[in-house]
């Protein structure tokens, strides 16, 4: 899906700032734990379009209001310790992303189990 947002001000047409969400509308809603939304989180230049991320909560364990995941979502943006500013998907997502990545340019999954990184580095973002 390739959906655009845009904010009209004062009469001009501009991207949407950065925490902007919209969860009514375009959005499948069935209360409060089975719900989507578009979010977006970092700042766009004038010169692009911001493309929102689309989100899709299937499953609520923990009970979280719909606002709640919406801004735990949007802090983790800004979480991430490979840039200094805010990343368009949250951190843990790019973090699952550059581990796949990392285990797949080392051949992991073809190796001798006792060829694995060292068993200090699991709790450190080494990966990075």
């Amino acid at each position: 899906m390739s959906l655009r947002l845009f904010e009209k001000t004062n009469g001009d047409v501009c991207n949407p700032g950065p925490g902007t969400i919209v969860d009514q509308g375009i959005v499948e809603n069935d209360g409060q734990s089975l719900f989507d939304f578009f979010m977006i989180a970092n700042n766009n230049p004038r010169t692009a379009t911001a493309q929102p991320v689309h989100y899709s909560v299937v499953v609520n364990t923990m009970n979280l209001t719909k606002t709640e995941i919406e801004e735990i979502t949007y802090h983790q943006c800004y979480n991430y310790y490979g840039f200094g500013g805010p990343i368009k998907v949250p951190a843990c997502v790019k973090y699952a992303q550059m581990i796949a990545t990392y285990a797949h340019d080392n051949e992991f999954s073809q190796k001798n189990k006792t060829e694995q990184p060292n068993e200090r580095l699991c709790t450190r973002l080494h990966f990075l």
